[in-house]
């Protein structure tokens, strides 16, 4: 960093973050809450969830979860016992990090049932149930669903809303999407700045990262009034978490919370990295208010030109993913069933 100007302030970058921007955590890791927070809600999925269960200090809550999805099966005629005890689990996991943080706990929607309205609907709705039943004291307006961003699971998220059910749009990578979820009424939006296969294929690069999308989004949101707020995900560096210092809110894994806890750099050069920072305003067609909330093929046409179709790929990439890790969590449930039967 060459020698140290005493007339500059440094600034550790996790604090100044906070300072800006809402820093929530991607992790259920219980020791990672307790050690880098303070956070205000805890966000997960699929690959999350999956990865957790492995951690041999989870085997109780795995087995629990198991039992308790053979017990209650004949409840819930129209799930599999694994999708239901991924379920529980989920939200198991969930529930352990609720007292550490005073906002909203974030389960994700089954994403093989992305492209269904009615089943995400009857989703959302399971899992609010299980989440009273595994703790009747937990308070369900701390509870989120993290619905993918399709148009079936954002009509599905105007539905959870009119019952009383928060909703976060997650695998969201244009505008449309973005507009689609304040219309019908997600909390949040989560734009994954990069793909999320970076970060599960270390031989592939995404040269075409979205962090213009955070920036559209939140002050399309504050021209228009919308009460969504931007939860930015999928950054890969402690550069571009800096660049999008500002955003309403940002949930980051351990991989770069750790870094960001132990840096110190000057204000000034921090400051000047954020997109977010600069006092211009969007202006120009893309900031003209737009509907799709009733019109499936204008959302459809649209989102499938934007950025040459990239947008839509990217979505359909990114559910694929979650799929394989719903499945693999499944099979984690199947065989925990087989020992705990034998």
């Amino acid at each position: 960093m060459g020698s140290i100007n005493e007339s500059e302030r440094y600034v550790n970058l996790l604090e100044y973050l906070r300072s800006r921007t809402q820093v929530d955590c991607d992790s259920l890791d219980i020791q990672i809450v307790t050690e880098l927070g303070p956070f205000v809600d805890c966000t997960s999925n699929q690959a999350d969830s999956y990865f957790e269960l492995l951690n041999p200090r989870r085997a109780a809550l795995l087995k629990k979860s198991a039992d308790l999805s053979r017990h209650i099966l004949p409840e819930y005629p129209d799930v599999s016992f694994e999708e239901l005890a991924v379920e529980i689990s989920m939200i198991s996991l969930s529930l352990t990090i609720a007292p550490l943080i005073p906002g909203n706990i974030h389960v994700m929607a089954n994403p093989s049932l992305s492209y269904s309205t009615p089943k995400v609907i009857q989703n959302g709705q399971r899992i609010a149930s299980l989440c009273q039943r595994l703790d009747p004291s937990f308070d369900l307006s701390r509870l989120c669903i993290k619905v993918p961003a399709t148009w079936e699971g954002l009509q599905a998220c105007r539905k959870l809303k009119d019952l009383g059910i928060k909703t976060l749009a997650t695998t969201l990578f244009t505008m449309e999407q973005a507009i689609l979820a304040a219309e019908a009424g997600c909390i949040s939006i989560s734009p994954f700045v990069h793909e999320l296969r970076v970060h599960f294929d270390e031989e592939y690069h995404d040269t075409d990262p979205i962090f213009d999308l955070c920036v559209k989004a939140q002050q399309y949101f504050e021209r228009y009034s919308y009460a969504t707020r931007v939860k930015a995900c999928s950054l890969i560096s402690v550069d571009e978490v800096m660049q999008v210092a500002g955003v309403a809110a940002l949930t980051l894994p351990p991989t770069l919370l750790h870094p960001l806890s132990e840096m110190t750099e000057p204000e000034a050069k921090v400051a000047a990295l954020s997109l977010f920072n600069h006092n211009t305003k969007i202006e120009g067609q893309e900031m003209e208010r737009r509907s799709f909330l009733d019109e499936e093929a204008r959302f459809r046409e649209t989102f499938a030109k934007r950025d040459g179709g990239k947008g839509r790929v990217k979505t359909t990439q990114a559910i694929d993913l979650f799929c394989e890790y719903q499945l693999k969590a499944e099979a984690l449930m199947k065989d925990t069933d087989t020992t705990i039967v034998a």
